[in-house]
């Protein structure tokens, strides 16, 4: 059975899928080309498993990749893509949106999966490299993640079971909707903002060659702000890295709200409240590990649980 996801926008992100809201052996909502399969790990965190697998026929490498249909999810206007993977090899990880037909296209981004047998956190940038002004705000057909990229390894590496989780789009929003859906100078008055609002580097591949990317929400935040702008609340976002300079001298009279004073909902592992060292995010899922090589598994920068207290990592 083919099962459409629907997007669902949380303050943090869009969620294209999670397996918190899933049992074990759930209809995961992909499409039956590796397995999908919702498990449950010990510690209780739910996920997808998939299983690599040969096809001998039709298109032999069509069981070697996990396969999302999106719906009608924007990536037009929020297009920072996020998942947590786990693998037993480090490699490549290739994700893939696709969309057929007339104006159809097929572009894909490349993140190095680098810790074995443990979670990470890879991030792939669709606003830079080939194709990308071709992707559209709805009927963006499907997205492909494939652990061993779509070459000769995929083959190689039939039978590995990959697990994947919390993949998202993240990025600041405005009523639910990316920043980049709204014209510079358009946003007056009082603005709320959610989403993760940040700036910083990192690396995509598209064509074999490393581009760091670099992205500034906040610089984007001040085009999109008209200068009569009076309020800016961000208090609902993630933030990190902080830098408000462009934004004070575009709309020198602006009041900007950044303490969290709304009380975090909803945290669904009451070990949570725990005084150990677990991390978690704020829909209180469990962070295990990250690229960053922090300590506790904490990613770079961004807004947490630990030991039952909020706190920002910088």
């Amino acid at each position: 059975m083919v099962m459409t996801v629907a997007a669902m926008t949380a303050s943090a992100q869009v969620v294209l899928w999670d397996g918190e809201d899933k049992n074990p052996g759930d209809e995961s909502g992909f499409w039956n080309r590796a397995d999908p399969t919702v498990v449950e790990e010990d510690d209780g965190n739910k996920c997808l498993q998939v299983t690599l697998r040969n096809n001998p026929e039709g298109w032999d490498k069509e069981h070697c990749n996990a396969a999302l249909p999106l719906g009608e999810v924007d990536f037009k206007a929020l297009r920072r893509l996020t998942m947590r993977v786990k693998m037993s090899l480090n490699h490549n990880v290739l994700v893939r949106l696709v969309k057929d037909g007339d104006g159809g296209y097929s572009t894909g981004r490349l993140f190095w999966c680098g810790d074995a047998d443990q979670w990470n956190i890879l991030t792939f940038e669709f606003a830079a490299g080939p194709d990308c002004d071709k992707i559209t705000d709805t009927g963006n057909t499907v997205l492909e993640i494939w652990p061993f990229e779509d070459g000769g390894d995929a083959l190689n590496n039939a039978g590995q079971t990959i697990f994947i989780d919390d993949i998202k789009m993240e990025g600041p929003m405005v009523d639910d909707k990316g920043l980049l859906a709204y014209d510079d100078n358009s946003l007056t008055g009082e603005v709320v903002v959610t989403g993760v609002i940040g700036k910083g580097n990192y690396q995509c591949t598209w064509d074999g060659d490393w581009h760091p990317e670099a992205y500034d929400d906040y610089a984007l935040l001040a085009a999109k702000l008209a200068p009569e702008a009076t309020k800016l609340d961000v208090s609902g976002a993630g933030l990190w890295d902080e830098d408000w300079e462009a934004i004070k001298a575009k709309c020198p009279g602006i009041e900007i709200v950044t303490e969290q004073t709304t009380a975090i909902k909803d945290i669904k592992n009451e070990r949570v409240k725990m005084k150990d060292s677990s991390v978690y995010n704020l829909n209180g899922q469990r962070v295990i590990s990250s690229p960053s090589g922090r300590p506790g598994g904490v990613p770079a920068k961004g807004v947490y649980i630990i030991g039952g207290k909020k706190m920002v990592v910088k």
